[in-house]
């Protein structure tokens, strides 16, 4: 049995939307296991209020996860210097709240391109050869519950995410022959920004009955990192293709 699971020294994890959050909560917990971390977000001031927090060995870069093809560049290009990885995290993710009937398309599509196109593109590069390192690689993406269950005025949402579980299985198996392993985290409701300005849209009852959702109560960011950490370590070195749900038990209903 071994004991060092959880030591990340040595390892080197890439996070999109380090900057707030789940995000944030996941780079502080990597850099307290001991992770050299490289952090992405496209708003500078919270990046770095992040970095602050963390190891000193540890980096950021500014970047816009919705120009997709400004990703490649930036990002192999900072690489080069950072160097390989071992583990990759996509947790940079913007909702939309709105019905069919107002559904605004080009909004649709930046939902798209941050949600779902950069979690390809992020692991587009880090597939390709001396971006990551042989031992036990791993990449972890974020879905949502609503992978899983319908809600009303949120399809552009839904859509994202559902695509990140058929990208995550696809990935693992294609994957599997550099032994990279692809796996997902679907996070319940989180007491985040997002959700305060999510819940800003509704009534005052809407948190009230967002509780009820979940048998366990509102989760905290820390919940989710605890479970990417898992994905991450080589606690889960035979696991891959999982869709891992954190969610206080709101799919069991």
């Amino acid at each position: 049995m071994r004991k060092d699971f959880l030591d990340f020294s040595g390892k080197s994890i890439l996070i999109s939307g380090a900057g707030s959050g789940i995000g944030k909560a996941t780079a502080q917990y990597l850099s307290f296991l001991g992770a050299k971390l490289l952090l992405l977000d496209v708003n500078e001031s919270s990046l770095k209020e992040t970095l602050s927090l963390c190891n000193d060995n540890c980096d950021l870069l500014i970047i816009d996860l919705s120009d997709s093809h400004g990703i490649k560049n930036l990002l192999t290009n900072k690489l080069k210097s950072f160097g390989a990885l071992d583990g990759l995290v996509h947790l940079a993710g913007i909702p939309y709240i709105s019905p069919l009937k107002t559904l605004n398309l080009d909004t649709v599509d930046k939902v798209l391109k941050i949600n779902t196109i950069a979690a390809i593109e992020l692991s587009k590069i880090f597939s390709k050869n001396k971006m990551y390192k042989i031992e036990n690689p791993s990449i972890v993406l974020i879905s949502s519950v609503y992978g899983f269950v319908g809600s009303s005025a949120n399809v552009a949402y839904a859509m994202s995410k559902s695509a990140i579980h058929g990208i995550t299985k696809s990935l693992a198996i294609e994957l599997s022959s550099k032994k990279i392993r692809v796996n997902c985290v679907a996070p319940g409701f989180i007491k985040t920004k997002m959700l305060e300005n999510v819940a800003g849209s509704f009534d005052s009852d809407y948190n009230e009955r967002l509780n009820l959702l979940h048998p366990l109560g509102l989760g905290e960011a820390d919940d989710i990192a605890y479970g990417i950490t898992y994905l991450l370590s080589d606690m889960s070195k035979w696991v891959t293709g999982t869709i891992l749900s954190v969610d206080g038990g709101f799919t069991s209903q």
